[in-house]
């Protein structure tokens, strides 16, 4: 084990601010100097045991679909953070060019109120560094776009894991990282193990977990193992892609195999399947789109919305964009919408045509789309209206607290309350919660 001050420093003066972005508040405050010691301790006389989850968030993962996402304690937390830190140069990579998911934790840790951009997709995890998100799912989407372009592709098929780190086999994953990592850092695969298999004892009890990842609100921990739990299959599909001269890329778990015809892609996708079965994953069969030419293809992805919105100062574009937007959506083109949408939101709302704004506003002001934003996406839109627009927003949001039954809304509906210093009636939320709980 290192010594004190090295493990110390591993967690800047910024952690402990990161933690407290939680939707779920912390009982007592986090006295970073004391969690360290004591989990120092803890850690050198083998005592150390994961604590039971704060809380179980529960979100609308897809069509009323519920995700379960534990926030742990900070010590928890730290412990995590630790463990990844110390493996993070044998397992934090992509060994496959056109993957995404596996960058390093870095150094650097930012605020959401640093960020002057609200768009981070549907990866809008509270990550220890969002811009590395946003960056990353740039890359991804610009290497998608050229790779249509190529003549060589006619035929392209998206897919993805079917609740990808709920079904990672920790034994497999503890082998994998020991193949990796030098003998030295054994205690500390161990220690990440020990917590693994722990961590949600309050469901499964004294018996060990034996497949999942927590989906962590905050950090990038289980991002970086659901990433390396990848790379042998990654290998395995560049290969086969590359004998048929396909092309594979991949962010986190959405997957694409460009192709020159039907009979190839669907081949391609058959044996990736296979290859998952053996490492205890599944396509999710329901989620797999298949796209015969590269104008629907890149209709989908909406490549040429992100590209006419990303400057936020050139009026024309924007609202070139957002027309655009609004009339494949009412014309139920199937396309990235909620992606659009919250790339909207990160724009001047005075730079649209009035009619526009209105037109956009009323899909914003929806009740399904309100209620699936995290807080500082409801405080963008809050700043954004008018009085009388703020007054249908709020009465909105206040309608919701008794219809809808994912407690994630009603924690970012509070975090929202207190960010913008509205009064509101706390007790009758935390009631909801109550009821909500799992």
């Amino acid at each position: 084990m290192i010594d004190f001050e090295s493990f110390k420093n591993f967690f800047s003066p910024k952690f402990t601010q990161k933690l407290k972005e939680s939707i779920v508040p912390f009982n007592d405050p986090i006295e970073k100097n004391k969690i360290l010691s004591e989990l120092y301790n803890k850690i050198n006389s083998f005592t150390y045991h994961p604590l039971h989850p704060r809380e179980y968030i529960v979100l609308n993962k897809h069509n009323q679909v519920p995700r379960i996402v534990p926030t742990f304690h900070a010590e928890d937390y730290f412990l995590y953070y630790f463990c990844l830190k110390m493996l993070e140069d044998e397992i934090a990579e992509n060994r496959v060019e056109g993957t995404y998911g596996g960058w390093r934790l870095g150094h650097k840790i930012r605020l959401k109120e640093e960020e002057e951009e609200y768009y981070l997709d549907e990866y809008a995890v509270n990550s220890f560094d969002p811009f590395l998100w946003i960056k990353n799912w740039k890359d991804f989407q610009k290497k998608a776009y050229q790779y249509s372009k190529l003549d060589d592709y006619n035929y392209f098929i998206l897919f993805d894991i079917s609740n990808f780190y709920n079904n990672i086999n920790l034994d497999l994953l503890n082998r994998k990282i020991y193949l990796v990592a030098p003998h030295k850092k054994i205690l500390y695969i161990e220690l990440l193990f020990h917590f693994l298999t722990n961590w949600n004892r309050k469901f499964e009890g004294y018996s060990y977990k034996v497949v999942g990842l927590p989906q962590d609100e905050i950090s990038d921990c289980s991002r970086i193992l659901a990433n390396f739990y990848l790379q042998d299959y990654d290998e395995f599909m560049k290969e086969l892609c590359d004998k048929r001269n396909a092309r594979y890329l991949r962010y986190a778990d959405d997957q694409i195999i460009y192709s020159k015809d039907e009979s190839t892609a669907r081949q391609i996708l058959c044996e990736a399947s296979k290859y998952l079965f053996k490492i205890n994953l599944d396509i999710n069969s329901g989620k797999v789109i298949e796209f015969a030419d590269n104008n629907e293809f890149n209709i989908y992805w909406a490549f040429d919305l992100f590209e006419l919105l990303e400057n936020k100062t050139d009026k024309n574009r924007i609202n070139e964009g957002i027309k655009l937007f609004l009339n494949r959506n009412k014309l139920e083109i199937n396309f990235k919408v909620f992606s659009v949408m919250k790339k909207i939101l990160g724009l001047n709302f005075d730079l649209m045509d009035i009619d526009l704004k209105y037109r956009l506003l009323s899909m914003i002001l929806d009740k399904t789309f309100l209620c699936d934003l995290d807080f500082w996406g409801l405080k963008k839109i809050y700043g954004k209206l008018d009085q009388k627009g703020r007054e249908a927003f709020l009465n909105i949001l206040e309608k919701s607290i008794d219809e809808v039954h994912f407690n994630s809304f009603h924690y970012n509906l509070m975090k929202f309350y207190k960010k913008t210093k509205l009064k509101f009636d706390e007790e009758k939320i935390v009631k909801k919660i109550n009821e909500l709980k799992i």
